[in-house]
């Protein structure tokens, strides 16, 4: 009994168990997706405000690539070409040229007075890459208003080469491209959202199950008692529902034997 009372306190899964699980559920467990996916998808369209991103790119010179002209150019100097293009991702971000980015940007867009356009909001705004294996800088903005965004990548177009170029006294910065006002919002992401929200509900839903069919102790089988106790079957009792108005001959009998014992 010991060995019994402590084999049922044992949780063994097997993926076959798991399997079959989850196929006996796959109605419930799609429905699940189904209705999360919905709701992710509600909350997505109508609750989550758009917003637009507008970008500017920058193409940086270094002292380097005059070198190269001439055939001079060493090591170091390559090292260090990349540690000043590194240096100006950074300054981009500083609050330094963020404050020249806002004031000028209030004094020549009072239009967008209502954003109320400052230091911290930019900060927020912006992203700064560099492409891999090129000398550009990537200023990215995303507002919830397409011309804002545009109008605030276009400042830092006019206006940040010339700061960073007057703080670091080196190198020269043209820009390459210019900001567009975006068509379309960057964000959010409605399809993958609602994908993200289905396979949430759906792997919610199959954790739900199988929890609930490992951690139920009820025995409903033969199979589940021998697998239980450790001991063969030797017979069962089948189950004679005596209420029903349909039987059958030998039902009739089992049942006038009951009675009158």
């Amino acid at each position: 009994m010991e060995q019994v009372r402590r084999d049922k306190n044992e949780v063994e899964i097997n993926l076959r168990d798991v399997f079959q699980i989850l196929l006996s559920k796959w109605i419930w467990i799609a429905a699940a997706g189904i209705v999360v996916a919905l709701a992710v998808g509600l909350v997505t369209r109508f609750a989550i405000k758009k917003k637009y991103t507008a970008s500017v790119s920058m193409y940086i010179s270094t002292v380097t690539e005059q070198n190269q002209a001439s055939g001079t150019v060493t090591n170091s100097e390559l090292v260090a070409a990349d540690n000043l293009i590194k240096t100006y991702q950074e300054i981009v971000k500083s609050n330094t040229v963020l404050d020249v980015i806002a004031e000028n940007f209030k004094a020549e867009h009072p239009e967008h007075a209502k954003y109320n356009v400052s230091i911290g909001m930019i900060s927020k705004a912006i992203s700064v890459s560099v492409p891999t294996g090129t000398k550009l800088i990537k200023i990215s903005v995303k507002t919830v208003d397409p011309v804002l965004s545009a109008d605030i990548a276009n400042t830092f177009a006019k206006y940040a080469g010339p700061e960073i170029i007057r703080i670091t006294k080196a190198g020269d910065v043209q820009i390459v491209d210019y900001a567009t006002v975006p068509t379309s919002a960057s964000s959010p992401n409605l399809t993958r959202n609602v994908i993200i929200g289905f396979l949430a509900g759906a792997v919610l839903a199959a954790v739900f199950f199988v929890m609930k069919a490992y951690l139920d102790t009820t025995i409903y089988t033969s199979e589940e008692v021998q697998k239980v106790s450790r001991c063969p079957v030797i017979g069962t009792v089948p189950m004679i529902d005596v209420g029903s108005s349909e039987i059958t001959p030998w039902e009739v009998s089992l049942k006038e034997e009951i009675v009158n014992e």
